[in-house]
């Protein structure tokens, strides 16, 4: 022990002392030369409370879903908003075929007002799942794709395309058919399912994939990785507008026919 001591010494190393007795896995080694330094640190023991990875997961998460459910709410609220203005502007325009505006038109257009449990079902599904979802998602790729950061793109293009291609070829599926399943089964109309997915998965996908492949090409070619998840749920502004929009179809009313004979 006395040998080893001065070995460590002599590399200009240390042992901290404070893990604990009888907290296995807590030790730490550096030891530093001239030539660089080499660190050592053990694993700690299943069920350990010095873990040192789970404690940091779960923050990490959480942050994950906040951020994707609040710019869900944001996502939502704009697509009520930018589809109740075009049902009012379609009424009015309807209820005045003479095409006169007054001074008073855009005021006197009927407005619907925002269904907050449209917008509560969108911050909860982003919450329970997409934003975890995110989180574990881009972690996946970027351990099964690594990339060179001293690299260019030209040597980062393999990985890069693959994490584009299965970012739309496999998370966008699942985001779609599970939110539509989401919003279906809290509304009470999971037998009408079948018939939104054959009615509006494609197109909603069509409409993702036309911004997500650029949006994704900057997030895998230009962002680190740390960041992913923050640059993607601020791109998925856009995206939960189109969710939103996808998602309720169904419960846009149809503009007020004009009333004839008055």
């Amino acid at each position: 022990m006395r040998g080893i001591s001065g070995v460590v010494r002599a590399a200009g190393g240390r042992f901290p002392i404070g893990g604990g007795p009888g907290k296995r896995g807590a030790t730490r080694f550096t030891a530093r030369s001239g030539s660089g330094s080499v660190s050592f640190s053990s694993a700690s023991a299943p069920g350990s409370s010095s873990s040192s990875a789970a404690p940091g997961q779960g923050p990490v998460i959480l942050k994950a879903a906040v951020t994707c459910a609040g710019l869900g709410v944001v996502g939502d609220v704009l697509a009520q908003t930018i589809t109740n203005r075009s049902l009012a502007k379609a009424t009015a325009a309807t209820a005045k075929p003479g095409g006169k505006k007054g001074a008073g038109a855009s005021s006197t257009a009927p407005t619907t007002p925002l269904d907050l449990v449209r917008t509560a079902r969108q911050c909860a599904f982003n919450f329970v799942f997409y934003g975890p979802a995110q989180h574990f998602w881009y972690g996946a790729l970027a351990g099964f794709f690594p990339t060179n950061a001293a690299a260019g793109l030209a040597a980062n293009f393999r990985p890069f395309a693959a994490k584009v291609f299965l970012n739309q070829a496999v998370l966008g599926p699942v985001v779609v058919t599970t939110f539509f399943a989401w919003t279906f089964a809290l509304q009470g109309k999971m037998s009408e399912y079948p018939e939104k997915i054959r009615r509006d998965a494609l197109p909603t996908l069509k409409r993702g994939w036309a911004f997500w492949v650029p949006a994704a090409s900057v997030n895998f070619a230009v962002v680190p990785l740390r960041f992913q998840v923050l640059y993607m749920s601020c791109c998925s502004i856009v995206w939960n507008y189109i969710l939103s929009t996808a998602a309720g179809k169904n419960n846009q009313p149809a503009p007020v026919a004009a009333k004839k004979g008055r």
